[in-house]
């Protein structure tokens, strides 16, 4: 992997990450993988911290997207918890 492909793998897992593409991530990563596991891998440190900064900057958006998922999730249980409390206080009235 030469130096501009090694700038246009992390180019394209920063976009990637920054459109929550994680399939496309996902096939990245294949590559990315073959490449450093291969006998001949000529990345030098400089190239591995590059992608590793790429990889860390995918992380922080896979993150964000989990923690507004927890929180919606949080959110629709809330709401369910109302709804039942709703529920039976309305049966208990009527009672």
């Amino acid at each position: 992997m030469t130096r501009p492909e090694v700038a246009r793998c992390c180019q394209a897992i920063a976009d990637a990450g920054a459109r929550r593409d994680w399939a496309a991530l996902a096939a990245l990563d294949l590559r990315v993988r073959a490449r450093l596991e291969a006998p001949d891998c000529d990345l030098d440190g400089e190239e591995k911290s590059a992608l590793a900064a790429a990889y860390r900057g995918a992380l922080a958006s896979s993150r964000a997207e989990l923690d507004a998922l927890q929180n919606r999730l949080a959110g629709m249980g809330r709401h369910r918890e109302g709804q039942l409390a709703y529920a039976q206080f309305s049966e208990w009235e009527q009672a």
